[in-house]
């Protein structure tokens, strides 16, 4: 249902390109599903092809963390052998997006050296640190990324991939976006986005000074940026929040974008299917509780030093064993 509310916000918003080639790759999608998704490009003119999906363990040679993810994640480190060779530039959207604005311009991008552009992910140095980059260094988040395949393939990123995931036994921080920033960040091959090509939850939850105190991002957006991003994004991507808990799709949730996510998905095939309750695990619904009884103030400088300090110390220790 979420790829296919994306991929409609995305039709729906970029009717005049001549040409828009779709690729789903098939993550165990049901075959009413498929009839839903193709319905929705037929709608528009537009045809899906359905990609297998690989075996990524397999390929790596050992099992990959996903925790409350999906292995799926890690297929787009994977694109540029997954996708026929004769697609030479990709955009690469994660399912919980909604795509505003017409594209063709950010496609057009000439991304110079680069490889991969993607949209800051606002995190601290210590983040950085635990894969290898230096201060500053460019940290993206993989919910969108414009590639240009050709170098992909020519740089045989796939192989470093596969190594690093091997070399830290598949258990890597934020999994696949650890991976392509340790890569590619260290080759300065990142070309960073505007935060309104990726606007996230914690731009709608917080001020732009909230998250700079409770991210301590040394390397960072704008104010000018984070208001374009909150006000009118290109990309909205419902990542989650510890202040909220709740996206879209379930009930009472408050994001300023919900509305036009229920007006695409009233659009879409799965106009009648219900919202669904918040399912996360008790433990998580209660830290979400907790956090929004504290004075706010309180909360942020709590919250910035489990972020910040504690949980990147407790990553390293947990590579050093590893490593043992």
């Amino acid at each position: 249902m979420l790829c296919g509310i994306s991929l409609l916000s995305l039709l729906e918003n970029n009717k005049e390109v001549k040409d828009i080639q779709i690729f789903i790759i098939n993550n165990d999608i049901s075959e009413n599903n498929i009839k839903n998704l193709d319905s929705i490009a037929k709608r528009y003119g537009r045809e899906i092809t359905y990609i297998p999906k690989v075996d990524l363990e397999k390929l790596a040679g050992t099992k990959i963390y996903v925790g409350q993810w999906n292995i799926g994640t890690f297929f787009r480190l994977f694109l540029g052998n997954i996708l026929p060779l004769s697609v030479e530039k990709v955009m690469y959207f994660d399912c919980d997006t909604i795509i505003r604005h017409n594209l063709s311009e950010l496609y057009e991008l000439n991304l110079g050296d680069c490889i991969v552009a993607g949209a800051d992910d606002c995190r601290s140095d210590n983040y950085r640190k635990e894969i290898g980059l230096d201060h500053g260094d460019t940290y993206i988040n993989n919910g969108f990324l414009l590639i240009d395949l050709q170098k992909w393939r020519l740089l045989g990123l796939d192989k470093e991939f596969l190594s690093f995931i091997s070399e830290h036994h598949g258990d890597i921080t934020y999994m696949d976006q650890g991976v392509l920033n340790a890569i590619l960040g260290k080759k300065k091959l990142i070309h960073e986005l505007p935060p309104k090509y990726n606007a996230q939850r914690i731009f709608f939850d917080f001020s732009f000074d909230e998250i700079m105190k409770l991210r301590k991002p040394e390397h960072h957006c704008t104010e000018q940026e984070y208001q374009e991003a909150v006000t009118d994004p290109m990309i909205v991507h419902f990542t989650p929040t510890f202040i909220t808990g709740t996206r879209p799709w379930n009930t009472n949730d408050h994001h300023k974008f919900t509305p036009e996510f229920l007006h695409y998905k009233a659009l879409s095939p799965w106009v009648s299917s219900p919202l669904s309750k918040d399912g996360r695990k008790l433990k998580k619904r209660m830290a979400t509780k907790v956090c929004r009884m504290l004075p706010r103030k309180m909360m942020i400088h709590q919250v910035s030093f489990l972020h910040v300090t504690v949980y990147p110390f407790l990553r390293s220790q947990k590579d050093k064993k590893k490593k043992i």
